[in-house]
C-alpha cells in the first residue's frame, strides 16, 4: 500500500468519534482496491476534514456531499451508504 493510502486509512479510522471511525473506516476498506488517484485526493481534500456531525449526515443523506467530489466517488459512499441502510436513518 503506498504511503498515501496508508496515511488516509489510518485517518479514516480515527476521526476522534468511535462511530465516525467505524462508518469511514468501513466506507475505505470496503473500497480502497477500487480507488482511483482522483478519489484518494477528493478522499482526503473533501471528506476527512468534514466534521463528524457533517460526516454522518452526508452518510445519511441529510446533507450533500460535497460539490467537488467525482460522481464516482458518490457513487462509491451512496453504495456504502445503502449496504448499512445508512439513506433510511
Amino acid at each position: 500500500m503506498n504511503k498515501k493510502l496508508k496515511k488516509l486509512k489510518f485517518r479514516s479510522w480515527h476521526r476522534g468519534m468511535r462511530e465516525m471511525d467505524i462508518l469511514m473506516g468501513g466506507f475505505f476498506d470496503m473500497f480502497q482496491k477500487d480507488f482511483s488517484l482522483k478519489e484518494i485526493n477528493e478522499i482526503e481534500n473533501f471528506i476527512i476534514p468534514l466534521s463528524d456531525n457533517d460526516l454522518y449526515n452526508c452518510f445519511t443523506s441529510k446533507i450533500n456531499w460535497p460539490n467537488n467530489l467525482s460522481d464516482s466517488l458518490k457513487d462509491k459512499l451512496e453504495i456504502y451508504s445503502n449496504k448499512n441502510g445508512l439513506n433510511n436513518s
